[in-house]
């Protein structure tokens, strides 16, 4: 690229050929007074603007605000395994107990059976988790992923538990 620069540089003159359209200076000069000749700004325009603008980027940053903090997870979420041992067995023993005890509970203040539906897609599991695991994981790894996805699934019940 260098040489090519260097080129240019050399032969500036060989690339300045060209004559400026006809009349191109009178229409310069035209636009330039044109704006001469604008009435300049109220001393109240410029400030109006800016407070425009001020609230509009406030408005913004207030919906981001929002918007951040109802995405934003919960610090309190419920440690399900707590007292779980970390091999894998246990912690699927621990979610199903944990499962049936809630699943029954919502199951009895459920009068009309509209979550009886919502609770089997959630707890029903054609293979189980631990089966879907790959062998070359480590055990540390699998109980982790085994706490994370029972996880959510309890936090799923729990919320159909609450609904109204």
């Amino acid at each position: 690229m260098s040489n090519l620069e260097e080129y240019i540089k050399q032969n500036l003159e060989a690339f300045d050929d060209q004559e400026l359209p006809e009349g191109h200076l009178e229409r310069f000069e035209a636009k330039l007074a044109g704006l001469e000749e604008r009435p300049a700004q109220q001393p109240g325009q410029r400030h109006a603007k800016v407070w425009w603008w001020t609230a509009i980027a406030g408005v913004a940053a207030a919906v981001a605000a929002v918007a951040i903090f109802i995405n934003q997870p919960t610090s309190s979420q419920k440690d399900w395994f707590a007292d779980i041992p970390e091999d894998q067995a246990s912690i699927c023993q621990a979610y199903y107990d944990q499962m049936a005890v809630m699943y029954s509970d919502i199951l009895m203040t459920d009068m009309d059976g509209s979550k009886e539906a919502q609770l089997m897609t959630i707890a029903e599991e054609t293979i189980p988790m631990i089966d879907q695991l790959p062998e070359e994981m480590g055990e540390e790894e699998r109980a982790l992923i085994l706490k994370e996805y029972y996880s959510d699934l309890l936090e799923g019940i729990e919320k159909i538990g609450r609904i109204k």
